[in-house]
């Protein structure tokens, strides 16, 4: 019973966090006029200063005409084109995010277990899709270990050495095939495109999960096939 109710809270929690979302989207009273809009910090040379302010303005109302004309597609690549040049642009972000949901036309959430080892989501993701990924709970990396500390075998070893130990990660598969996908990252949320169609697969980094312990509940929102 305590599972249960433990899952509907999740879901709530995650419910929630989607209507603030759309409650955002392009023609409710709550969006900011681009006059409002206030510019991130600029370079100090005042040719380039200039040149930054004028692309950042013309960006912004592209973005925001294409976004109004739900050209979800062409108003996603121009804000990512904005934040390549203005990174520190709070409302571009909150923006950027705005598309990717009002794209995301499914949504699934899966118990993702720390004690085994690759875990099929039942999520089959289509190539060039904007997918966000927001995982909740905690769970426990288990390890006995002697003086010498803990080596993780040159086969469990990722390529991104950003990935700890512990962390979500997930893999994108065509074939179901996990040796076919490239791990990443995922940690707590991920916002991404799709550069492949496939199965997702989910886990907890690590090389010898049969002693972890917990779950983390994470949500899936995108365009399934």
């Amino acid at each position: 019973m305590d599972r249960v109710l433990t899952f509907a809270l999740v879901v709530l929690l995650f419910g929630c966090g989607t209507a603030v979302s759309h409650a955002q989207r392009p023609g409710n009273r709550g969006q900011t006029k681009p006059a409002e809009m206030q510019l991130p910090k600029l370079p100090d040379d005042p040719k380039l200063k200039d040149l930054h302010r004028e692309f950042i303005v013309k960006a912004e109302r592209l973005a925001m005409e294409y976004e109004r004309r739900q050209e979800f597609t062409a108003a996603q690549s121009a804000y990512e084109s904005l934040l390549r040049i203005a990174p520190d642009h709070s409302l571009a972000k909150q923006a950027l995010q705005r598309v990717l949901d009002a794209q995301a036309q499914d949504k699934r959430l899966v118990r993702v277990s720390a004690s085994e080892e690759w875990q099929d989501t039942g999520i089959k993701l289509i190539k060039g899709m904007p997918v966000h990924i927001l995982a909740k709970g905690t769970w426990t990396l288990s390890h006995e270990m002697g003086p010498e500390g803990l080596v993780i075998p040159d086969e469990y070893k990722l390529k991104d050495n950003r990935i700890k130990l512990g962390s979500l990660i997930g893999v994108i598969s065509p074939s179901g095939n996990i040796q076919d996908g490239r791990p990443f990252r995922i940690g707590e949320s991920k916002d991404f495109t799709a550069d492949r169609g496939g199965t997702l697969f989910l886990r907890m980094y690590d090389f010898a999960p049969s002693d972890n312990e917990g779950t983390v509940m994470v949500l899936v929102r995108s365009t399934f096939e």
